[in-house]
């Protein structure tokens, strides 16, 4: 019974105690994802230029392009080779360099201004070596940085067929690095419909057309369809108007045979 009322004194006493001022503990920060990683997807146009750019040349060389954001994921739609000093193991892109692109974008194009706005990755090639990013590269994103302050990307290809790409998130302070990436591709609603119109003018149902019977001389089948042809799509769709099965032919009588006593 001491013990009980013992263990009612020191709950009231922790109830009623003075609040003590919030100080910082040890911290154990984490990220929690919630809809997974954002991915770099590529249009064909774009895979393509890279590779042949890659292929092209046994010295790095760096190039820069337009990015759409499509929900979480950031599609690299076109690429644009730069004004630049290449070496056997580094590229360097000035910001001359990218005024230089810019004007001419400006001059060029109708949507001039929508490609310069949405210049948000830089890529270049590491020839026979890893995608690892060097000190250059990492540099180098400095004078990106500059220009933009809600996300870039960075890819990294080799000849050996490898592409790295890191995403800079610099609302959030992150950097995401190796993404995953595929090629984005969606589907031409235009050749949809071209199919649509061939499949309508050139495929139809198969029909099939069975002989005429005369039910109705028949015990059991009182229904005739006085000589006319029948024509069904199939034999399920026969019996379901008709509601009858063909009738069975006629079954020969056995003889007997008697043994002789």
């Amino acid at each position: 019974m001491a013990n009980k009322r013992k263990i009612q004194a020191d709950w009231r006493y922790v109830v009623n105690q003075v609040a003590q001022i919030f100080v910082p503990h040890r911290f154990r920060s984490e990220v929690v994802l919630t809809s997974g990683l954002p991915r770099i997807l590529l249009t064909r146009q774009a895979y393509n230029d890279m590779f042949i750019l890659v292929d092209e040349l046994s010295k790095e060389v760096g190039w820069v392009g337009s990015v759409e954001k499509l929900d979480r994921d950031y599609l690299i739609k076109e690429v644009f080779l730069l004004d630049q000093e290449s070496h056997a193991t580094t590229c360097e892109i000035t910001a001359d360099g990218l005024s230089e692109w810019a004007t001419e974008a400006l001059s060029s194009r109708k949507d001039g201004m929508d490609v310069v706005n949405g210049l948000r990755f830089w890529g270049h090639s590491h020839v026979n070596m890893g995608t690892s990013p060097s000190a250059q590269d990492d540099s180098q994103m400095a004078v990106f940085s500059e220009s933009c302050d809600d996300f870039f990307i960075r890819g990294i290809l080799n000849k050996a067929g490898r592409m790295e790409f890191t995403l800079y998130l610099y609302e959030l302070g992150v950097e995401i690095q190796d993404c995953q990436w595929a090629i984005h591709e969606p589907a031409d609603e235009g050749r949809r419909k071209k199919w649509q119109a061939e499949i309508a003018a050139k495929v139809r149902e198969r029909v099939y057309h069975v002989p005429a019977h005369d039910y109705s001389g028949v015990e059991g089948y009182p229904y005739s369809l006085n000589g006319e042809e029948e024509c069904f799509a199939s034999p399920a769709e026969k019996m379901a108007v008709v509601g009858y099965p063909e009738p069975l032919a006629p079954l020969t009588p056995r003889k007997q045979v008697r043994r002789k006593k």
